[in-house]
């Protein structure tokens, strides 16, 4: 093979994955650090849910989040970062508590066997000014 092709070739792949590495990082959702680990069988069962399909865990914790005192937003997203797997972020901001003044949950599920299994489930929270931190985190609010 010529000399010059190769190098053409190594080239433009080059350049393509310099472009395309950037775009995949920012499809990517956020991961789980900075997250603290909560016991999944008892956020389902709190909030009735049986696991069927992200979709549909993802409408259930919309309309199951029924108290609206204080209520900025309150915004859940899907994304499919890998072709078998699923993580679903709920995220409500303005809640009714002199603490806590908004609160995320991050559930990650996998498909296997022909279901989906949510394999883990985290919570972050922003406090309110001056109880604690202000940007997501792990820690509790004060």
């Amino acid at each position: 093979m010529n000399k010059l092709i190769v190098k053409e070739s190594l080239f433009f792949l080059a350049v393509f994955t310099c472009i395309q590495l950037p775009i995949a990082a920012m499809a990517q959702p956020a991961t789980r650090s900075n997250y603290e680990s909560i016991n999944v069988k008892q956020f389902l069962g709190d909030r009735q849910i049986t696991v069927s399909t992200p979709k549909d865990i993802a409408a259930k914790l919309f309309s199951s989040d029924r108290e609206s005192e204080g209520r900025k937003s309150d915004a859940i997203s899907v994304e499919y970062p890998l072709r078998e797997t699923a993580v679903i972020v709920h995220t409500v901001i303005g809640l009714a508590d002199d603490s806590v003044a908004g609160m995320r949950h991050r559930i990650e599920l996998a498909f296997k066997q022909n279901k989906w299994e949510i394999v883990w489930i985290g919570r972050q929270s922003k406090c309110q000014p001056n109880r604690g931190h202000q940007n997501w985190a792990a820690g509790r609010c004060k």
